[in-house]
């Protein structure tokens, strides 16, 4: 009796620690499920140019083709004119000057996710050789992955664009001096106006996130745009983009083209 008391007993406990087991194993997994997550970064491409820059055409060329290579989805090109020559905004100056500080500037210059890579000037004098110096250094920034997922929508009242949307933090680490901005432009049918920029939001800083957490986010860009239905009849093609941004390293963490 006692010998089939203690089987018994050990079966139970058996049974027990499996239990156990099971369970703590489960709980990982779905630990390990809620903070694993892969999305896709997109490439942020800023081309600084100005009216006149006899060279700024060869990057506009090669960087606007790489754009219909990539989708959106990819790469983002946003054109940034500079110096009083008629498609300038204060806010694209102020940008540029505060990417450049006080180093070397002209155009055309390149900033890949921010101040990740910088490219002033030209590779080479061959369309072709830039074109792959552009390419190589966006797809380097493709094989990173993303710490964050960016969702947002637009909606129109009257003439405005409200933008929302949300900041997820998919890494596995805090992420601190973030500040979510974005950009609205047009695209013009000459040379160069390809998204070339009107407004620029101004930073909305964010607190540090920690692992999954969420930052909403709205901006009301301040210049007027034409509602939809005068955009199919002019032909106009607007372009809303949406970054995170670390505002002392100035690398841009991950960009969102809103269709």
């Amino acid at each position: 009796m006692k010998i089939n008391q203690k089987i018994f007993i050990s079966i139970i406990l058996i049974i027990f620690l499996l239990a156990c087991n099971v369970f703590n194993f489960e709980a990982f997994a779905q630990n390990t499920d809620s903070t694993t997550k892969t999305v896709p970064r997109t490439v942020l491409v800023e081309l600084f140019v100005q009216e006149g820059c006899l060279t700024c055409p060869t990057a506009e060329f090669c960087l606007e083709d790489l754009v219909w290579e990539y989708g959106t989805t990819k790469l983002i090109l946003v054109q940034e004119h500079l110096w009083g020559d008629g498609y300038d905004t204060p806010e694209t100056n102020a940008r540029y000057n505060w990417y450049v500080g006080n180093s070397k500037k002209g155009t055309p210059d390149v900033f890949i996710n921010g101040l990740t890579k910088r490219l002033q000037g030209l590779a080479c004098d061959c369309v072709e050789g830039n074109y792959e110096c552009y390419k190589d250094a966006i797809d380097k920034e493709l094989t990173r992955p993303s710490l964050l997922e960016i969702s947002a929508s637009k909606t129109i009242i009257n003439s405005d664009y409200i933008i929302e949307g949300t900041v997820k933090n998919i890494s596995d680490i805090p992420l601190k001096d973030l500040a979510v901005c974005g950009m609205v432009g047009k695209e013009g049918d000459e040379s160069g106006l390809y998204n070339y920029i009107q407004d620029v939001f101004p930073f909305q800083n964010m607190p540090t996130l920690l692992l999954g957490a969420t930052f909403s986010f709205k901006f009301v860009p301040e210049i007027s745009l034409a509602s939809e239905s005068e955009i199919d009849e002019q032909g106009e093609v607007l372009h809303l983009v949406i970054f995170v941004q670390n505002t002392i390293t100035k690398e841009i963490l991950q960009a969102l083209y809103i269709e």
